[in-house]
């Protein structure tokens, strides 16, 4: 099982940078899908995503989920240093747009949010899948 890796790209796709988390498996959408419904259902207000279990972040590249009172997306905070907030039923749109990939569905591509200056999705890779965010 590898460590899921979360990265920013200053130079991503035209005009935007990019963070992306890649190599991740079924298992891990999972635990990404399970944090989301953690912020949905109120139990928690934020997770550090990048010192969760098997995440590895590449570059410095931080990453707090939070439940909000607005749907404000994601935004740097800091060089290298983001935030996704989103409001409970936001993160539980989320928790229901990454099941397909928690139960092993792995191909395709999704967008989790275009909120805030920052969009994220889910992409099918030749080698396991990856998780985008793309900032504007």
């Amino acid at each position: 099982m590898l460590d899921v890796k979360i990265e920013f790209l200053k130079s991503g796709p035209p005009d935007c940078s990019l963070i992306r988390w890649y190599e991740f498996q079924a298992d891990e959408a999972y635990h990404l899908r399970r944090i989301a419904l953690r912020l949905a259902s109120g139990t928690c207000q934020a997770i550090v995503f990048h010192k969760e279990p098997r995440v590895l972040p590449v570059g410095g590249c931080q990453l707090i989920l939070g439940c909000g009172e607005e749907d404000r997306g994601v935004f740097e905070t800091g060089p290298s240093h983001f935030e996704w907030i989103l409001t409970k039923s936001g993160w539980f749109n989320v928790a229901g747009l990454i099941r397909p990939f928690a139960r092993g569905n792995l191909s395709g591509f999704q967008w989790l949010s275009d909120r805030g200056k920052t969009a994220f999705s889910f992409r099918e890779m030749d080698v396991g899948s990856e998780l985008v965010f793309i900032d504007d």
